[in-house]
């Protein structure tokens, strides 16, 4: 039998990668619960002893790996509360050491798909309120930590037919003034089953400073920790900008949590970890660090599993290939090859080339592929382990940065050095004190952010490296990937 593997213990003091769930693959996991015959019994992996409950990582009993933090996002869930336990139990029911992060669905504002009147004060439009409500009480009954309902200004760039926002908002100050009115409306009405973490958006360094002393700092006080999202999430001179200001004007000493929203690449996640390391050792010792991204899934909506891992002197990273789609028959019944995941190693052939020639699919015709939906779910099982396992060996490669020079890139050894410096020192509260001191690593941190300079760098590059690339081949909704925007 294959083994099961604990993540959770893996992980030490390394920053935490919080996987954004699918609700395509939850809901696998829940409807199983509630009907065992939902994936019926001969499409189940013999190798499977714990059956379909297996796939559920947050059951520290059945999951055949399992791990402890997770976030999932109200954009995707079923926010009625009367119908949420049972449509989303592997959410609802987890195990009550597990940490969920509750994404507020503000990019589903941003994109024009939750409409409102987003700039009214709470009272001036019912709809808009009702969407609030609902929101706020899916998030307090749900998630450990929470963001606020921020709106991302990358929705100034998705337009309607007519060359407007689609979200209804025209301008930087107007999502900045609408995530104001939804934050009043969170906390005049919360519950204090969650903690709220405080998101600070912007796509310029005017609009995040913006953003910073006139939404954030309201707020700080109603707020546990914050989440970075737009330019604070994308380019590390103003990540570090960022928190430096906060240590210097004594609010990260009392955060618990720092998030960077829709960032899962290996060299995040060491940076990270080395940033949380400074902040414990001169800071805060008790914060914690995370960053999530739906890699996983939007990696298998598109036909791809991850198979290795690069490890060089130049770059470290996850690799992905095409998934073979194939119907021939002859050795489906051979092991399936990626078996270095507790999902891929209870996997045959068969299992993800489910269908034989002349079968028929759910909807009763023959169909070119040889996937059925639960082949996605098996292979979406698969791509989170390899997810977590990579972020966390980056981070063991980097936990001794001596003689590794063969396996880690020279410029996160280096940043580990001077992020430990960069916050020892005392800055008297001042943000041109910051800039210039982070102006003297110029070089490297523009090699960081992925950038042939400071002044160019807008976003972060690929989130992953595709061997191959595979057409959507799935009725998985790709639009899940929000992590660029966020």
């Amino acid at each position: 039998m294959a083994q099961r593997v604990n993540l959770s213990e893996k992980n030490r003091d390394y920053a935490v990668f919080t996987p954004a769930l699918s609700s395509f693959y939850s809901t696998y996991v829940s409807k199983q619960r509630k009907d065992p015959n939902y994936v019926p019994p001969e499409r189940v992996p013999a190798g499977f002893e714990n059956g379909v409950e297996g796939l559920n990582f947050l059951n520290p009993d059945e999951g055949y790996f399992t791990y402890d933090h997770v976030l999932y996002s109200a954009g995707h869930a079923e926010l009625n509360m009367d119908k949420a336990p049972e449509k989303e139990g592997m959410i609802h029911d987890r195990d009550p050491n597990v940490t969920m992060l509750g994404d507020s669905g503000g990019f589903q504002i941003s994109k024009g798909v939750w409409q409102g009147n987003w700039l009214s004060p709470e009272g001036t439009d019912k709809a808009t309120d009702k969407t609030r409500a609902t929101v706020l009480n899916w998030l307090e009954n749900t998630a450990t930590y929470s963001m606020v309902l921020d709106i991302p200004t990358n929705g100034l760039d998705v337009l309607d037919d007519n060359g407007k926002p689609r979200c209804g908002l025209n301008s930087y100050e107007e999502f900045r003034d609408a995530t104001i009115e939804n934050n009043k409306f969170f906390f005049n009405h919360r519950q204090n089953k969650t903690k709220f973490l405080n998101v600070v958006q912007g796509s310029t360094y005017e609009q995040a400073d913006d953003w910073f002393d006139n939404v954030s700092m309201q707020f700080v006080n109603e707020t546990s920790g914050w989440a970075f999202g737009g330019l604070q999430k994308s380019k590390m001179d103003h990540s570090l900008r960022r928190l430096l200001y906060m240590k210097e004007i004594g609010i990260l000493q009392e955060a618990e949590w720092m998030h960077f929203l829709g960032t899962g690449r290996l060299d995040q996640g060491v940076m990270y970890t080395s940033i949380q390391r400074a902040i414990r050792k001169h800071v805060n010792p008790d914060i914690t660090i995370s960053m999530d991204c739906a890699s996983p899934f939007i990696a298998t909506a598109n036909g791809q599993v991850y198979v290795d891992n690069t490890f060089d002197s130049k770059r470290m990273g996850y690799n992905m290939i095409k998934m073979a789609d194939s119907k021939e028959p002859y050795g489906k019944d051979a092991p399936w090859p990626w078996d270095d995941s507790p999902v891929g190693a209870r996997l045959t052939w068969k299992d993800i080339n489910w269908y034989d020639p002349g079968d028929l699919n759910k909807i009763g015709k023959e169909g070119k592929t040889s996937w059925d939906s639960f082949a996605y779910a098996l292979m979406m099982g698969h791509n989170i382990y390899k997810h977590i396992d990579s972020v966390q060996m980056a981070n063991r490669l980097m936990a001794r940065p001596f003689d590794v020079g063969n396996w880690v890139p020279s410029q996160f050894l280096e940043f580990n050095d001077i992020v430990d410096d960069l916050f020892a020192k005392d800055y008297g509260k001042s943000r041109d004190a910051i800039d210039a001191e982070i102006h003297k690593h110029d070089k490297l941190i523009a090699k960081l952010s992925r950038s042939k300079s400071l002044e160019k760098a807008t976003t972060f590059g690929s989130l992953f490296s595709a061997v191959d690339e595979a057409p959507l081949n799935t009725d998985i909704d790709a639009s899940e990937e929000e992590d660029e925007v966020r």
